[in-house]
């Protein structure tokens, strides 16, 4: 992009952001009250700044709810020049296009105070003590953790600021569109977001996630769709939506300040229980993304299992992504080829909870809208406590979705296991003869011996998922095999079955799409 210049040398020492002296709200100008906006979470308040440094003055853009959980940097990236003005709006090409300042209100209502940092007076850009005097400007009216936020041209300062972090506090970083990682990024060690578009072909967003191997938690989102006009794919234009609800989401979860997000993994199925015996749903939780199966029928009463694999938080206790219908090769096929899988958009799912045992499941398939109650399925006991990043029990628990290893060998096919107890419920999706979905249930597993368990193995029939009046009565159960599972740690097994007269084994992984994982115990 022409107006992207080159980032500026990456430097690992920029001024110290643990100096307790913060600047006085006197030494501050400000300049106009932009905006006031009752949002969902508070009033809003829009503020130019001006604060003095040495020979110079660095202007930013202040918006503010009234009780912030957390302080939003934003650096820009271009040509580094936003254009603030005395009334709040912004006149350049990079202002105008600028992600979080297309966002900063939705932001502010979430409960984010954001600073947008323009040039300084004298056309400094991404300047070092500005940005320092920002986030002192900042911190000396929140007590609460600060977030830097980076892409593209600024990726280099953004990361300079996230090492600058205190040692094991609260905050962390945001790189949007990155360049190419700079030496020291390996030792950041808060929280990191990497979001970029997949079709962006200047962003180095995997390389990015992968040099940030010391972080406590890291995620990597990929966002696809918006259009390659105006903004382009390097600056999410069209994505407005999808860019806030991955970096406030991100930001929420790891954010000492923001309460904890609910732990949904499990199996659930329709409130209240057994009212609608014979489908379910799978959640696997790991950092914001939610990997949704879901088993239930087709028009023709056949098994039929659709998969949400990257749902995003929404907004809190809240997660929205696309559903698929695959097809693949049968399940004995040797090799089994994921070139072969193919994955077909049909609709939308929303999941929304109340709490860590009751929710919403809303979804639109093939142009069928509906939206179920849910509860988590209950079996056996004692059920298992999870938690995202949580710590592991003395006796491993097996509740996770898991596929073949190493891990995206065979991608295309899963099995999720509920562990209670000594009983797992699992749920297999793959492939019949002919590549349709196809999917079977252990429903009660049973221990027999150190990590091994047992059972029988059946296909189901039943109501298509759009019945209006969804009868249990008409689900029929076939008994088709048996199942066993024998692990050899909290993250590895082999999955053994015999299938309508088929044996085979297959060694088994958790499987891991986002930082940190649930963990059940």
């Amino acid at each position: 992009m022409t107006s992207m210049k080159p980032p500026p040398q990456f430097d690992n020492t920029p001024p110290d952001l643990n100096d307790a002296a913060m600047t006085s709200p006197a030494a501050a100008t400000l300049l106009a009250l932009a905006l006031t906006a009752t949002g969902a979470m508070a009033a809003v308040t829009t503020t130019v700044v001006d604060v003095p440094i040495e020979g110079d003055t660095q202007r930013f853009l202040y918006v503010k709810p009234d009780a912030p959980i957390a302080n939003i940097i934003s650096i820009p990236g271009g040509d580094g020049i936003l254009g603030i003005q005395a009334d709040g709006t912004m006149n350049t090409f990079t202002g105008a296009c600028s992600p979080i300042g297309r966002v900063r209100q939705a932001l502010a209502e979430r409960g984010f105070a954001v600073a947008l940092v323009d040039a300084t007076a004298n056309g400094a850009v991404r300047n070092a003590n500005g940005v320092r005097e920002v986030i002192r400007h900042m911190q000396g009216r929140h007590d609460v953790p600060t977030w830097i936020v980076g892409g593209s041209a600024a990726t280099n300062i953004a990361a300079s600021f996230a090492l600058a972090l205190p040692a094991g506090g609260p905050g962390g970083v945001v790189l949007f569109s990155p360049g190419r990682p700079p030496s020291g990024v390996e030792r950041i060690t808060h929280p990191a977001l990497v979001i970029y578009h997949s079709a962006d072909t200047d962003a180095f967003g995997s390389s990015m996630f992968n040099a940030l191997a010391s972080s406590t938690a890291r995620e990597r989102i990929a966002l696809t769709g918006g259009t390659n006009g105006g903004c382009t794919f390097h600056l999410f234009n069209g994505l407005d939506a999808e860019f806030l609800a991955g970096v406030a989401g991100f930001i929420e979860r790891n954010n000492a300040s923001a309460p904890p997000a609910l732990g949904v993994q499990g199996l659930w199925w329709n409130a209240p229980a057994e009212s609608e015996s014979g489908w379910g749903v799978n959640l696997t939780q790991q950092g914001e993304t939610l990997f949704a199966t879901w088993f239930t029928y087709d028009a023709d009463g056949r098994g039929m299992w659709l998969v949400m694999s990257a749902g995003r938080k929404v907004a809190p206790n809240s997660w929205s992504g696309e559903l698929l219908r695959t097809t693949g090769p049968p399940f004995n096929a040797v090799p089994f080829s994921p070139s072969q899988v193919a994955a077909n958009p049909v609709g939308t799912a929303t999941f929304s909870f109340t709490d860590a045992d009751n929710g919403t499941f809303a979804y639109v398939v093939n142009g069928v809208s509906q939206s179920k109650p849910i509860t988590r399925q209950v079996f056996s006991s004692p059920r298992p406590t999870c938690a995202v990043g949580g710590t592991a029990g003395s006796t491993p628990n097996y509740q996770a979705l898991w596929w073949n290893a190493p891990a995206e060998s065979e991608s295309g096919w899963g099995v999720n296991i509920d562990h209670q107890g000594d009983i797992l419920f699992a749920t297999w999706f793959t492939y019949d003869a002919g590549g349709r979905g196809m999917w079977l249930v252990m429903s009660r597993g049973g221990r027999t011996g150190p990590g091994a368990y047992a059972g029988t193995l059946y296909r189901t029939t039943g109501p298509a998922f759009s019945a209006s009046l969804w009868s249990g009565s008409s689900v029929v159960a076939t008994e088709v095999g048996t199942a066993s599972f024998a692990f050899t740690d909290a993250n590895s097994g082999t999955f053994t079955y015999t299938l309508d007269g088929v044996t085979q084994s297959k060694p088994i992984t958790r499987q891991v799409f986002a930082s940190p994982a649930t963990v059940c115990r």
